[in-house]
Parts: C-alpha cells; sequence; structure tokens
C-alpha cells in the first residue's frame, strides 16, 4: 500500500468515527429521554433502561451509518479542497477515479458489517428487547411501585402497600386500598406476586384478610365484613398489561427469503437495499466534497442532509409500495440505487459542457494563422 493509501484512509476513518460517534450521541439522547419518561410512567422498570437503550444501537445504526459515510466524506475530502492538498495531488498526476478506488476500498468493510448489523442483528436487537421488557415486566410489573411507601393508584381510585419487592417479584406484607363510588375495601396479605393469566395481569395474594365497608362505616352507621382467604387473585385494571407481541422486524432474514407475504417482502428488500446505500452515498460525498477556495468545508453540509432524506425517503416509499402491492416485489428498491448511484458516478458538467460545446461548433475547424511580418 502506497503512502498516499494510507494517508486517505486514515483521514478517512478518523472523520468518519468522528461524525459517527456525533450522530449517536444525539440520537441516543432523544432514545434515552423516552426511556427514562417510560421508567417515570412506569410503563418499564428502570433498572433495565440500560439495556434497552444498548439494544437499540443495531437499529440507530441501520440508518445512520449511510448518513454517517456521506458526511464523513464529504468532510475528510473537503478538507484536502480546502488546504489546496487536491490541487498539488492532481498537479502530480493522481486521476479522479483513483479518488473513486480509494472510497470504494474504505467502504466496501463498513458495507460489509451494515449489510451483518441489517440481515443478523437487527432482528436480534429487536427479539431480545422484547423479551427482556416482558420478563422485567413480568418480575415486577410495576416500574413505578416503591417497596416501603404508599403509592398512589392511577386516577386516585386507591393506594397500595408492600414492604419489601424481591427480584423475583415477590412482595411482602402487602396493604391494598381501593376506592370506588359504591364500595369501599381493604386487602392485607402477608405474601403476593404478579402472575400472567390469559394475557392479563393478576395480583396473586396468599392467607390475607378482607375488609369491606369501614370508609361507609365512618359516615353513615353501617357494618363492617371482615373476611379471612387462603388465596386470592385480584385484577387491577391500572396496574395491568398486555405481553408485547412479536414485532415484524424481529423476524429472522432467513424466513423472509421463502415467505410470500409482502410485508416480509418488503422487509427484506429494505434490508438488502441498506447496506448499498453506505457505498452509493459515500461516492456521492466524494463527489460533493469538491469545493472552490472560496467555499468553506460545510457550504453543501445542509444540501447533503437534503440528499439524504430524499434517499431515505424513496426507500420509505418504495418498501410502503411493495408492502401492500403497489410496487412490483421483484424489482424491488434496486432502482433507487442504481439512481443515486449514476448520479454520483456521472460527471453532468462535463457532460453538458461538452455538449453545448458541439452545439456552438466546438467541433469545426480553426482558420489557419496569419502569416504576419516576421521580425
Amino acid at each position: 500500500m502506497r503512502i498516499l493509501d494510507k494517508y486517505l484512509l486514515k483521514e478517512l476513518l478518523k472523520t468518519f468515527l468522528a461524525v459517527l460517534i456525533v450522530l449517536l450521541l444525539i440520537t441516543f439522547g432523544s432514545e434515552a429521554t423516552k426511556l427514562l419518561a417510560m421508567a417515570v410512567e412506569g410503563k418499564i422498570p428502570a433498572s433495565i433502561v440500560l439495556q434497552v437503550l444498548l439494544l437499540k444501537v443495531p437499529p440507530a445504526l441501520e440508518v445512520v451509518l449511510p448518513l454517517v459515510a456521506l458526511l464523513g466524506v464529504m468532510l475528510a475530502m473537503g478538507r484536502l479542497y480546502q488546504d489546496q492538498e487536491m490541487v498539488v495531488l492532481s498537479s502530480c498526476g493522481i486521476a479522479p477515479r483513483y479518488f473513486q478506488k480509494i472510497m470504494v476500498v474504505f467502504l466496501l468493510p463498513i458495507a460489509l458489517l451494515t449489510a451483518w448489523i441489517s440481515l443478523v442483528v437487527t432482528p436480534w436487537s429487536y427479539h431480545a428487547e422484547r423479551i427482556l421488557v416482558t420478563e422485567a415486566q413480568t418480575a415486577t410489573p410495576v416500574s413505578g411501585l416503591v417497596a416501603g411507601r404508599f403509592n398512589v393508584l392511577p386516577n386516585n381510585q386507591g393506594v397500595l402497600y408492600t414492604k419489601s419487592i424481591s427480584e423475583s417479584g415477590e412482595l411482602e406484607n402487602i396493604w391494598i386500598q381501593r376506592l370506588s363510588a359504591d364500595s369501599d375495601t381493604i386487602l392485607t396479605a402477608p405474601k403476593g406476586r404478579f402472575e400472567w393469566v390469559d394475557e392479563r395481569l393478576i395480583l396473586v395474594l396468599e392467607s390475607g384478610v378482607t375488609y369491606q365497608g369501614m370508609h361507609r362505616y365512618q359516615a353513615v352507621e353501617g357494618t363492617v365484613v371482615v373476611q379471612k382467604f387462603e388465596r386470592m387473585t385480584l385484577l387491577i385494571p391500572e396496574l395491568s398489561a398486555k405481553p408485547a407481541r412479536p414485532a415484524k422486524y424481529e423476524v429472522k432474514t432467513s424466513e423472509l427469503w421463502g415467505s410470500d407475504d409482502l410485508e416480509h417482502q418488503a422487509l427484506l428488500q429494505w434490508r438488502l437495499v441498506t447496506p448499498f446505500g453506505v457505498l452509493v452515498l459515500g461516492l456521492i460525498g466524494l463527489k460533493m466534497s469538491k469545493t472552490g477556495p472560496r467555499e468553506g468545508r460545510f457550504a453543501k453540509m445542509f444540501l447533503a442532509l437534503v440528499l439524504y432524506i430524499v434517499y431515505n425517503q424513496f426507500l420509505v416509499v418504495g418498501r410502503d409500495g411493495i408492502a401492500d402491492g403497489t410496487w412490483s416485489n421483484h424489482i424491488g428498491l434496486w432502482p433507487i440505487t442504481l439512481l443515486f448511484l449514476v448520479l454520483a458516478l456521472v460527471d453532468f458538467k462535463a457532460l453538458f459542457a461538452r455538449y453545448v460545446f458541439k452545439i456552438r461548433g466546438g467541433g469545426r475547424k480553426l482558420p489557419p494563422p496569419s502569416k504576419g511580418v516576421q521580425p
């Protein structure tokens, strides 16, 4: 490998990693905020927030890596133009095709990594996230339930207290008050646990006591009913939650190949096209990195972001078209990738200049030089 090859690959790698870190921080900043809000609301346990966040890395990389390739190549090669290094290289006889070959050498491992993430890791991450959340909700269905504190139920429909909660979800010394317009019930039990029955979450109490009518007795004279029980199953709608169903994104790629479902075919096309987006957008970034002496490195950054959004939206529209049958799954999403590949490889300015030159009579022979007076 030549010194110039090592130099260019080093510059590309440094810029690529810097852009990747920045975009991941931006992406996971918003994801972390959503997960923390869900943990505060009691939708997921707070103990699994970090694990769920890590499982969201592969799907995020699947979307972010093509954009990182576009911006990373633009910034790395744009610096060479700004520092006049590209002028020196061109004067030394380095052809533009050389830089395209370097881009392919640099982007090909990233595209293979993206293919592995898209085809294998992303479905596994969706499946692992669903299993993790389901198990955590089964063990501790209410992540906002704090041991040793009176926890107010939503809509002020009662209070739940438990002295301790084990890692397996076992509750000890339980005290529950349920209030409504026509009933008042207090339940106490030394032990309890949450269980799933017919996709409904129930609280099982053992060897407890129920008190009915205590609240009404304070206002109007009446009777208080006290009953003992060995086992009681109690459905608390405010604490109930259905276990997450398998998502379509966690279907393995091997199952998508043999499926006739249009949604599965659309998802398969999406996973196959995603790695090629790294190569295509990287080559477009090389083309857009060329700047003039008075143009800054970030002059075309907004245009690059718009181009990425257009490319991604075309893929989304094509995927939805395959899913609903308005677009042929045999053609797939490849025309969109080929269109942007032509945009990356073809120099339209040179073609236009050559076309205009021919129209204006550029092919006419020049008149012979006039014979002047010899000095």
